[in-house]
């Protein structure tokens, strides 16, 4: 920087001297005709404004340094990005029981170091029951953790653990929150991809109705593997295998666009444990109330859909058929159609109508026709009575927002 300076210095002097140079007589007259004093003064000035100059060059390349710093931060700092949905409704079945039903969900995700996702959320429910012959009416609210998990991306691979969603084909066995689960979604190519989880089964509730005299839920084992492929956008088809102790589950699903708006979607799922255990015949508090049959039990369900009720305006329809075996699941909470299914079994006809009042809500009609699904070698504790078929009737009127 000096050498620059002096430099800067010695061109200004030397510009300032050749004229006189080139004027006529010697240098050495012409010198000594100029007033040094002056010509020393006039480069001492030049020299500290040139110092005035560097000083405040640097001072601002220090903010701009600074300005940078700052603004890096700022955007590497983690974001919370918030999301949630609600969901509001009235159902009424063929006991002639009317249910008020509400839920609303809050979830949290934010991403540390560039590195981890992280998520946390919470679902609040409530319950009100009216009054039907000789009952009273009932209320029930609940606090559940929907989500509390750690992920990262290695490449293709996705890993996430701790509390999350797992939904494996159309929902018929497994589509469930609050399950506690390592799981890892492996995009083996732009059009397959490998999905692995394992973990235990649903959470209890962090807060519940304090005069049910049920103890707290047991988690079981809950493992699963799914291969699936896409066709296309709209178009796939995939298979899974999995347990939730002790069930052992197969199944196969598909969905794929048929003509105009028209599209169908269908999944057939197989529990192979033969050897049902009755409730209360091991220690771990679970198991069925009626059983003996000592097969394996099936389900399918295959649905028929018009249009897609997305954007403000739109609508769709979905006609659906299910046939779902006594004792295919022990617990129904962890199928999509929990609101319906048990372990009774459920063999009958639905009908959703979906209307979009706006692109982030949805207005839902529910309606379905069916009865239980029992089976006569099936007997109440292994030895009493087999259960007896009975009407299954329903109609759900929701509405729906996500935000």
């Amino acid at each position: 920087m000096k050498n620059q300076k002096k430099a800067i210095v010695l061109g200004l002097t030397a510009s300032m001297l050749m004229p006189v140079c080139f004027n006529g007589g010697t240098a050495e007259a012409a010198a000594a005709d100029m007033d040094v004093a002056a010509m020393q003064a006039e480069i001492n000035d030049l020299t500290a404004r040139l110092t005035d100059l560097e000083n405040s060059l640097a001072t601002a390349k220090e903010k701009q340094e600074a300005a940078k710093s700052e603004k890096k931060a700022k955007k590497e700092a983690p974001t919370i990005k918030w999301s949630g949905s609600t969901k509001s409704g009235y159902m009424y079945d063929e006991k002639k029981t009317g249910k008020i039903k509400a839920e609303a969900k809050i979830l949290a995700r934010t991403v540390v170091d560039k590195t981890y996702d992280v998520g946390l959320g919470l679902k609040f429910k409530s319950t009100s029951s009216e009054p039907n012959g000789d009952k009273y009416s009932s209320e029930k609210n609940k606090i559940k953790l929907e989500q509390a998990y750690v992920g990262r991306s290695f490449g293709p691979v996705y890993v996430k653990a701790g509390v999350q969603t797992v939904s494996l084909g159309e929902g018929l066995w497994l589509s469930k929150s609050s399950v506690n689960q390592f799981t890892a979604n492996y995009k083996m190519t732009p059009h397959d991809a490998l999905y692995l989880g394992y973990g235990r089964d649903s959470q209890d509730y962090l807060v519940n109705d304090t005069s049910d005299d049920n103890p707290p839920a047991r988690t079981r084992l809950l493992k699963f593997a799914q291969y699936q492929h896409d066709f296309s956008k709209d178009a796939y088809a995939g298979l899974y295998f999995g347990t939730q102790q002790p069930e052992r589950y197969f199944g196969v699903y598909g969905s794929t666009p048929v003509v105009g708006k028209f599209g169908v979607s269908a999944e057939y799922v197989r529990n192979t444990n033969k050897t049902k255990p009755g409730f209360g015949d091991v220690d771990n508090g679970y198991g069925y109330k009626y059983f003996g049959a000592n097969k394996n039990t099936q389900g399918y369900v295959i649905s028929l859909n018009y249009g897609k009720a997305k954007k403000k305006g739109t609508w769709d329809i979905i006609g659906q058929y299910l046939n779902v075996d006594q004792n295919l699941f022990m617990d129904d909470k962890y199928t999509d159609w929990d609101d319906y299914i048990t372990a009774d079994g459920f063999k009958g006809f639905g009908l959703i109508m979906d209307y979009a009042t706006s692109d982030h809500s949805k207005l839902s009609l529910l309606r379905y026709w069916a009865h239980t699904n029992p089976d006569g070698d099936n007997l109440k504790g292994g030895t009493g009575a087999p259960l007896e078929k009975s009407s299954h009737y329903s109609t759900y009127l929701k509405f729906t927002t996500k935000f």
